[in-house]
C-alpha cells in the first residue's frame, strides 16, 4: 500500500450530488443525491458508508426523502456530541410549497449512532429541523452551496450557504455550536450582484472568521466577527491574456489558510484548467497576488470540483500553521482526478506556498460527470513508534450515474533534515506527506532552463557593453541598435576629483580674465595614461596659444570630449554650454599623441 493508491467502489440506486466525511471518523462517509420531485422512480435520499476497507465500501443507513421534494443538493457534516452527529442539506420544499412562497430548503438531520461496532440497523437518521436561510422569494433558486468551516474542539464553526439559478443572488451566514444537536443560529446575510461559483470559510480567532467567495471573474473575501459582517472586498479581478479578448473563470476555491487561497480556473474556449494559489492581501488597499500556479493534464478541457486537505492542521485557529504538505484534488469534464502536492512553509515570520506538483492522474474514475469531491479528516498520530501502522487520508468522489468511489492515498512520516539536532535537545521536527512522490520538473528542464538564462544574461550584458561603447565589439550590433540605446553612460568622477563645471566655478571665484582648460606639459600622466588637467587664468606668453570652443574644429572638440568624459571631468548630459566662454590649449603634436593613445 505504501507504493500505490488503492480505490474502492460503491453503486447506489440514485444520482449522486453531494459527499462528505464525518469530521470525528475519517472512515464514515455521507453521501446524497436524488431524482428529485416527481414520479420518476428514483428517490432522494441520504447514505452513510463505512469506507473503513481500502478495497471495499459497504452500506450502513439511509433515509429515504419526500418524493414531492427536490433531490439533495448541496451537503456538510458539523460537529459530533458523544454519539450524534448532525449533518446540514440543501432540499427545496415541494413545488406546491415554493409557490406559496414557502422554501424550507435549509434541512438539518441527525445520526444516531450507538457504537463505533453499531451494524446498520443500529444506526438511524431523521431530520432535526428545516428552516429558510434566503429571504427573496424565487421560485426558481435552490441551495446550490454549503460550507463550514474548519472544526476546533470547545469552539463554534461558521457555516455559509449560496443561492443558485436565483435572480437576487444570496449567501446566507450561520453559527453551529460545538455542542452539537443540531442546532444552529443566524450570523448574517449577503446580496450580490451575481451568484457565487464558490465560496469557503476559514476561522482567524476565537470569534472571527473570514468569507471567500468567487463568481466568474473575481475573488471577493468577507470578514465575520461577533458583532458584524462587512462589506465584500474584491481581492482580485481575471483579466484577459495579452492579444485576447475572453477571460478565464474561476470554478472553486478553497482556503489553504487565513493568508491562502487555491483555486480552480477554467481558461476560455475549453482550452485547459489551471490550479491558482493566491496571497491574500494583509491591507484593504492591496490585491490577492498568484503565488503558485499548476497547469492540469491536457486532456482536461473544463474541472467541475476541488477538494483540499491539509496534513498538519493545527490545534486552534490562534496557532500560527507551521511546515505543511497539502492536498490537491481537482476533477474533470472528463471523469478524471487530477492530484497535486503543494508545499507550505513558514520561514522567519515569512510564509510561503511551492512546489505545486502532480503525483497522479486517476482517470476514469466514474462512468459520469464527477458531481462531488472531499477529503477525510486527517489527524497525525502523537505515537513516535517505528512500527505505525500504514496511513492514508481518504478522497472521495460521486457522480450522477449513481456511484461512490474512495482512494486512499499513503502517507509516510517526513523529517525536516534542514533543522539540525543538538545533542541532548529536542528530536527533529516531523510531519507527514504524501508517500508517492510528485512528478516536479526533471532535473535535465531545470538545468536547460539555467543554461538559457545564462545565455540570455550573457548577450544582455554583451549589448549593453556595446551599446555604449564601453568594451570590445564581438557582436557588431551597436550601428543597428536605436539611438537611444546607445548614448554613453554618465561616468562618475574618481573620488576627490571635481568636474569641469565646478572647477570653472571655483577659478571664476578667484579670477576675471578668461579661463583656459590645458594639459601639463611636464610629461607627466595619470594611472589613465593622461597628462594633469589644469584650469586656470590664461597667459598665452607661458601657456602658449589657445581657442574658444566655437574656433575649434569637430576633430579637436571631439577629442576633448573624448578626454573629459575619459576621466568623468564632464559627461553628456551637461551640455556644450558650460564651454562658451571657456578657451582651450593645445591638443595636438606630443600632448595630442599621449592623449590619443590613452583613448
Amino acid at each position: 500500500m505504501a507504493d500505490r493508491i488503492t480505490n474502492a467502489k460503491i453503486t447506489l440506486s440514485y444520482p449522486l450530488y453531494s459527499c462528505a466525511f464525518d469530521p470525528a471518523d475519517p472512515n464514515q462517509l455521507i453521501v446524497a443525491g436524488g431524482g428529485g420531485a416527481g414520479r420518476n422512480g428514483v428517490g432522494n435520499k441520504i447514505t452513510i458508508l463505512d469506507a473503513s476497507n481500502p478495497v471495499e465500501i459497504s452500506e450502513v443507513a439511509e433515509l429515504e426523502l419526500s418524493p414531492n421534494e427536490d433531490n439533495v443538493t448541496s451537503l456538510a457534516v458539523g460537529p459530533r456530541k458523544d454519539k450524534h452527529l448532525t449533518v446540514f442539506a440543501g432540499v427545496n420544499s415541494s413545488e406546491d410549497d415554493i409557490k406559496k412562497g414557502k422554501n424550507q430548503h435549509f434541512r438539518v438531520f441527525g445520526v444516531n449512532q450507538p457504537a463505533k461496532s453499531a451494524k446498520t440497523s443500529g444506526v438511524r437518521i431523521s431530520e432535526v429541523a428545516r428552516d429558510a436561510l434566503f429571504v427573496h422569494k424565487d421560485t426558481s433558486a435552490y441551495q446550490r452551496l454549503l460550507r463550514l468551516s474548519h472544526p476546533y474542539e470547545t469552539l463554534s464553526q461558521l457555516g455559509a450557504a449560496a443561492t443558485g439559478l436565483s435572480k437576487e443572488p444570496e449567501i446566507a451566514l450561520f453559527d453551529v455550536p460545538c455542542s452539537g444537536g443540531g442546532r444552529w443560529k443566524s450570523r448574517g446575510r449577503l446580496d450580490m450582484p451575481k451568484e457565487a461559483m464558490d465560496l469557503d470559510v476559514v476561522q482567524t480567532g476565537p470569534d472571527t472568521y473570514q468569507l471567500a467567495y468567487c463568481d466568474d471573474h473575481e475573488i471577493f473575501t468577507v470578514e465575520v466577527s461577533k458583532s458584524e459582517v462587512s462589506e465584500p472586498k474584491c481581492v482580485y479581478t481575471i483579466t484577459p491574456d495579452e492579444g485576447a479578448t475572453a477571460k478565464a473563470s474561476f470554478r472553486s476555491l478553497r482556503y489553504l489558510t487565513p493568508g491562502f487561497l487555491i483555486t480552480v480556473v477554467n481558461k476560455p474556449n475549453s482550452q485547459g484548467v489551471a490550479l491558482h494559489g493566491y496571497r491574500l492581501p494583509v491591507k484593504d488597499q492591496e490585491n490577492a497576488r498568484l503565488a503558485v500556479y499548476a497547469k492540469l493534464p491536457k486532456g482536461v478541457s473544463k474541472a467541475t470540483g476541488l477538494a483540499v486537505r491539509n496534513l498538519s492542521p493545527t490545534s486552534s485557529p490562534s496557532v500560527k500553521q507551521g511546515g505543511s504538505q497539502f492536498v490537491v484534488a481537482v476533477a474533470g469534464n472528463d471523469s478524471s482526478i487530477s492530484l497535486f502536492t503543494l508545499e507550505y512553509q513558514s520561514v522567519a515570520s515569512v510564509d510561503l506556498l511551492s512546489n505545486l506538483a502532480p503525483f497522479q492522474i486517476l482517470k476514469g474514475v466514474h462512468p459520469s460527470n464527477i458531481t462531488g469531491l472531499s477529503f477525510s479528516s486527517f489527524t497525525p498520530p502523537e505515537s513516535s513508534s517505528k512500527t505505525a501502522p500504514e496511513l492514508s487520508v481518504k478522497l472521495a468522489s460521486v457522480a450522477v450515474g449513481f456511484t461512490a468511489v474512495v482512494h486512499s492515498i499513503p502517507l509516510k512520516k517526513h523529517i525536516d533534515k534542514s533543522v539540525g539536532e543538538r545533542k541532548g535537545g529536542p528530536p527533529k521536527p516531523s510531519r507527514y506527506v504524501v508517500a508517492l512522490k510528485s512528478k516536479g520538473e526533471s532535473p535535465v528542464t531545470a538545468i536547460t532552463l539555467f543554461t538559457v538564462v545564462i545565455l540570455l544574461l550573457a548577450l544582455i550584458g554583451q549589448t549593453f557593453i556595446e551599446a555604449k561603447d564601453i568594451g570590445k565589439p564581438i557582436l557588431g550590433i551597436r550601428p543597428y541598435l536605436p539611438s537611444s540605446w546607445t548614448t554613453p553612460l554618465r561616468l562618475v568622477p574618481a573620488i576627490n576629483e571635481k568636474t569641469i563645471k565646478d572647477l570653472l566655478s571655483d577659478a571664476n571665484t578667484h579670477h576675471s580674465q578668461p579661463l583656459v582648460i590645458r594639459h601639463d606639459e611636464t610629461g607627466e600622466v595619470d594611472h589613465q595614461g593622461l597628462p594633469p588637467l589644469h584650469v586656470g587664468v590664461h597667459d598665452e606668453e607661458e601657456h602658449g596659444p589657445a581657442k574658444s570652443w566655437e574656433t575649434l574644429d569637430p576633430t579637436e572638440q571631439h577629442l576633448w570630449k573624448q578626454r573629459l568624459k575619459k576621466t568623468g571631468h564632464w559627461v553628456e548630459g551637461m551640455g556644450e554650454s558650460i564651454f562658451k566662454g571657456v578657451l582651450f590649449g593645445e591638443i595636438g603634436g606630443a600632448i595630442g599623441n599621449i592623449v590619443g593613445e590613452a583613448l
